[in-house]
C-alpha cells in the first residue's frame, strides 16, 4: 500500500486536503471516504489499509472546518458546503482512475454527506456504504425547541450548543485517549450552524430516500449514543434499493471500525463488497 497526501480548492477558496490509499497492483476499484463530525481522514489508516488488499484504491477529505482542511472549524451552512467538495474530489478521483467501479462510504457526519450526496448523483456510484450515520438527530426533542434551534443556527451559527463525549466513541480506552489526544480533533463545543445543517439534512433525506436505488450496506452500533440508531432503520424501511443489508452490531458503540470487534466489523464490510466488485468488474 501507498499512502499520499494532496489538496485541492473548494467552495469560497477554502483548501481542502486528501489523502489517498493505493495498492501496491493496479486498482480494481474506486472509494471515497467521508469523516465524521470534528474528526480527519487519517483515523481510517486501518480501514484503508484493509481495502487496499482488496484492491481498492481509497480517496478521503478531511472536511472543511476539519483536520488539516482550512475554513472555520466546524463552520457550514448547508450541506452543500460539503458534498461540493465532495464533488470535486470525485471529480479528481475518477480522472485519475478512470472507469473504474465508484464506491462512497461515510461515517456518522459522513454518512450524512455521503447520503445527501448520492441522492444527486446516483449515476456517478456504484454502491453506497453507511456507518453509524447521523440521519436522526432532533429524535425526542420537542417541534418548537427543534425549530428554535434551526433559527439559532441560521442566524447566529456559531453559537455553541454541545460538546460531543469522546468515550462514546469506543469502548477501546486505548482509541478514546488516542482520540483525546489528537490534535487534528475538535475538542470543543460543537456550533449551532452544523447542529441545524444536520437537522435540515435530516428532514431532507427521510423524504428523498425512496429515490435511493443503489446498492447498500448499514452498519450501526445498537449502543451508539452519538448517532441515534435509528437512522439505520430509517434507510432500511425507507431507502428503494433492492439490494440493501443493515447490520447492528449488539453493545457496539458510535465508530464501529474502532471497536474491539473492528476485525469482524471490517469482515463484514469486506464480505459485502467483493460480490459486488465481482459483478461490476466481470
Amino acid at each position: 500500500m501507498q499512502h499520499t497526501e494532496s489538496s485541492f480548492t473548494g467552495g469560497n477558496g477554502t483548501r481542502i486536503v486528501y489523502d489517498v490509499w493505493s495498492p501496491d497492483g493496479d486498482p480494481t476499484a474506486l472509494l471515497v471516504l467521508a469523516h465524521g463530525l470534528g474528526e480527519h481522514a487519517r483515523r481510517y489508516d486501518h480501514v484503508a489499509e484493509r481495502l487496499t488488499d482488496l484492491g481498492i484504491v481509497v480517496y478521503a477529505p478531511d472536511h472543511r472546518g476539519h483536520g488539516r482542511s482550512g475554513g472555520k472549524r466546524l463552520h457550514a451552512r448547508t450541506m452543500a458546503d460539503f458534498t461540493d467538495d465532495l464533488d470535486t474530489l470525485f471529480d479528481i478521483a475518477t480522472s485519475a482512475h478512470p472507469g473504474l467501479p465508484t464506491f462512497l462510504l461515510g461515517h456518522s457526519m459522513g454518512g450524512a454527506i455521503a447520503l445527501a450526496y448520492a441522492l444527486d448523483h446516483q449515476d456517478r456510484l456504484t454502491a453506497l456504504v453507511l456507518s453509524g450515520p447521523a440521519l436522526v438527530v432532533s429524535s425526542g426533542t420537542p417541534k418548537p425547541v427543534v425549530e428554535l434551534g434551526k433559527l439559532i443556527g441560521r442566524v447566529l451559527p456559531g453559537v455553541p450548543v454541545q460538546k460531543l463525549d469522546s468515550k462514546a466513541v469506543s469502548r477501546d480506552p486505548a482509541v478514546v485517549a488516542a482520540y483525546d489526544a489528537d490534535p487534528l480533533v475538535h475538542h470543543g463545543l460543537v456550533p449551532a450552524g452544523i447542529a441545524r445543517v444536520l437537522v435540515l439534512n435530516e428532514q431532507s433525506v427521510a423524504q428523498r430516500l425512496p429515490d435511493l436505488t443503489l446498492p447498500l450496506l448499514v452498519l450501526h452500533g445498537s449502543a451508539d449514543r452519538l448517532a441515534d440508531p435509528a437512522g439505520a432503520d430509517l434507510v432500511a424501511d425507507r431507502a428503494g434499493s433492492s439490494d440493501l443489508t443493515k447490520k447492528v452490531y449488539e453493545g457496539l458503540f458510535h465508530e464501529v471500525f474502532n471497536e474491539p470487534e473492528q476485525d469482524r466489523v471490517l469482515g463484514d464490510l469486506v464480505d459485502w463488497l467483493q460480490p459486488r466488485l465481482a459483478h461490476a468488474n466481470p
